[in-house]
C-alpha cells in the first residue's frame, strides 16, 4: 500500500472526527457572531438530530440483510420486496414494520424537547439567516454520510436496518453524554456561582463552557464507527 493510500484511508476514518470539532467549531461562531443564547444552541443541535432521524430511518427500509438476533419467520427467510417507486430501491415490509414504532417515538420525543427547550424564548433577529446556513451545513454533510457508507457501490444491499439506525442511536447517544456530564454539572456549577457573585450567565465565557466540553464529546463520538463494535445498539 503506498503512502497516498494510507494518507486517504486514516482521514476517511478520521473525518466524522473532524466533522464534529468543526460542526461545534460552527456553534462557537454563531455565538460569538450572531450572539446565540444556550437556547438557541440547543434548538439547533435538536435540529440536526432531527435530520438524522429523517435520513437515515428510511435508508433502514432497503436493507435487505436480515436483523442479526431476531428470531421469526420474517427474518428467517428472504425478505419479500415492495417497490412503490419504479426508479427507487425496493423497500422490505419486515422493516418497515421493524423501523417505524422507533421512528415516530424518536422523532416525537424530539419534537416534545424542542418545544418545551424553545417555549417562552425570543429568538434573536439573526437567527433566521445563520439558522439557515447551519442547517443547509448539516443538511449537506448527513447526505454525504448517507452517501458514502450506503449509496457508494449501492453497499445498503449488504446491510441490515440495523446499520443505518446505528447512526441515529449515535446523536442520542451524544445527547445523553452532553446532559449527564456537561449541562447539569456545569449548570449546577454556575448558579452556584450566581448565587455568590453577580455575573451574566449568558456571557461569552459561560457558554464556552458549555461548549468546549461538548465539542469533546461530540468528537469523540465522531470517532467511533457506527458500524463496527466502536458504537453498538442493541435491538433484540
Amino acid at each position: 500500500m503506498s503512502i497516498s493510500d494510507t494518507v486517504f484511508g486514516v482521514l476517511k476514518e478520521s473525518s466524522d472526527f473532524f466533522a464534529g470539532l468543526v460542526l461545534n467549531f460552527a456553534l462557537i461562531i454563531g455565538v460569538v457572531v450572531f450572539q446565540w443564547n444556550l437556547v438557541e444552541i440547543a434548538v439547533v443541535y435538536l435540529i440536526e438530530i432531527a435530520i438524522i432521524q429523517l435520513f437515515f430511518f428510511p435508508v433502514a427500509l432497503f436493507t435487505p440483510e436480515p436483523v442479526e438476533g431476531r428470531d421469526g419467520d420474517a427474518w428467517d427467510t428472504d425478505p419479500v420486496p415492495i417497490q412503490p417507486i419504479n426508479f427507487l430501491p425496493p423497500v422490505y415490509w419486515r422493516n418497515i414494520r421493524f423501523v417505524w414504532f422507533k421512528a415516530v417515538f424518536n422523532l416525537v420525543v424530539i419534537g416534545v424537547i424542542m418545544r418545551s427547550v424553545s417555549s417562552g424564548y425570543t429568538l434573536s433577529s439573526d437567527l433566521p439567516m445563520s439558522l439557515g446556513l447551519a442547517i443547509a451545513g448539516i443538511v449537506l454533510f448527513q447526505l454525504s454520510r448517507v452517501w458514502r457508507y450506503f449509496i457508494v457501490d449501492q453497499s445498503y444491499r449488504e446491510k441490515s436496518p440495523t446499520d443505518p439506525m446505528a447512526f441515529v442511536y449515535a446523536p442520542l447517544t451524544e445527547l445523553f453524554l452532553m446532559l449527564v456530564y456537561v449541562l447539569a454539572p456545569v449548570t449546577l456549577i454556575l448558579a452556584g456561582i450566581a448565587f455568590t457573585i453577580d455575573s451574566d450567565l449568558s456571557s461569552l465565557p459561560v457558554l464556552l463552557l458549555y461548549l468546549t466540553p461538548i465539542g469533546f464529546i461530540r468528537a469523540w463520538i465522531g470517532s467511533l464507527d457506527p458500524q463496527t463494535d466502536d458504537f453498538e445498539v442493541s435491538f433484540s
